[in-house]
């Protein structure tokens, strides 16, 4: 017995490539990132709807989904949701749009959003009035993100660009290397006024410095990224082909905090949680919860309908 142990311990001690790797946790894992997934809960918030573009949070914590539509290759939607984040409830917030998106609140109240179909950007009051802001030097816009002087930043999808709006209606490009921004999809911002982009075309997440720089911080396994958020001093960032919900830090460090990368809605641990081409994200005033729209498996359309998914530490 002696000497079978010392053999099973030699096996066990080989290392090489097929040494197991270990989660902050302790448990076995076979992500090529830090896996943080032990650490975070994933739980579904509303029952579903059609809300398949970006998601955004207001000062009070409700949470706003916007409905890009039922296919990709048509951006169809019409309507902002607005969800309670205690009881999960639903509601029609603004109608109108063409192909919603991406979206931000201004410190008023009013909410900045992207009409990818429409080519321009709107501004839409607490009670659901809905503005045309700008259709200036946009093409296929989808993130918004607003700095701290209140000039509103646009990715545009087509062509590779950032569009700067200011706050008095003028438009400019403001970063315009389309060999960086792919196909530029969620955009967001820091304190220091850095944007931080999420490509759709490849899985770059980009940074942009104040005067316009992009460079490439990280990279997400998997593709087809999705919208990101600044919160908690990180980056969380969606990748749609990957079906997992990332954390990166500013200097680029990528770990893994929910999702198994199977297609599905499973609630539970986030090692064990599922999502479905996951896209809008926004988190909580608090920085406490991450939202996360998720699409049913096998039901109505390529995009709709979804749910809401609450990513939130242990």
């Amino acid at each position: 017995m002696a000497s079978l142990s010392i053999v099973v311990l030699s096996i066990l001690s080989c290392g090489g490539d097929d040494s197991p790797t270990f989660d902050e946790c302790g448990n076995p894992t076979t992500e090529t990132v830090n896996d943080k997934r032990c650490l975070y809960t994933v739980s579904t918030l509303t029952s579903s709807f059609d809300g398949s573009g970006g998601l955004t949070v207001d000062a009070e914590g409700f949470i706003y989904v916007a409905d890009f539509g039922n296919r990709i290759d048509f951006a169809d939607g019409e309507i902002v949701s607005k969800v309670n984040p205690e009881t999960g409830e639903v509601s029609l917030f603004a109608d109108s749009l063409e192909g919603p998106s991406g979206n931000a609140f201004r410190p008023n109240g009013n909410l900045i959003q992207a009409n990818i179909q429409g080519n321009f950007v709107s501004e839409i009051t607490p009670d659901g009035q809905v503005t045309t802001l700008s259709n200036s030097g946009l093409r296929a816009p989808v993130g918004v993100a607003l700095d701290e002087d209140e000039n509103i930043y646009v990715c545009n999808c087509n062509g590779g660009t950032i569009q700067k709006i200011a706050p008095d209606g003028t438009s400019t490009p403001f970063s315009t290397d389309g060999n960086i921004l792919r196909c530029p999809n969620g955009l967001t911002i820091d304190e220091n006024s850095n944007l931080y982009v999420a490509n759709f075309s490849n899985s770059s997440i980009v940074k942009v410095t104040p005067d316009g720089t992009p460079t490439v911080l990280a990279r997400l396994p998997g593709s087809n990224n999705s919208h990101l958020v600044y919160g908690n001093g990180v980056l969380y960032a969606l990748s749609r082909g990957g079906n997992k919900l990332y954390e990166v830090t500013l200097d680029g460090e990528v770990s893994i905090i929910a999702g198994t990368g199977a297609a599905g809605n499973e609630d539970g641990d986030g090692n064990v949680a599922s999502f479905f081409i996951p896209n809008g994200i926004g988190i909580s005033p608090d920085g406490s919860k991450i939202y996360v729209v998720s699409r049913l498996v096998n039901e109505g359309s390529p995009l709709n309908p979804v749910v809401v998914r609450v990513i939130q530490l242990k």
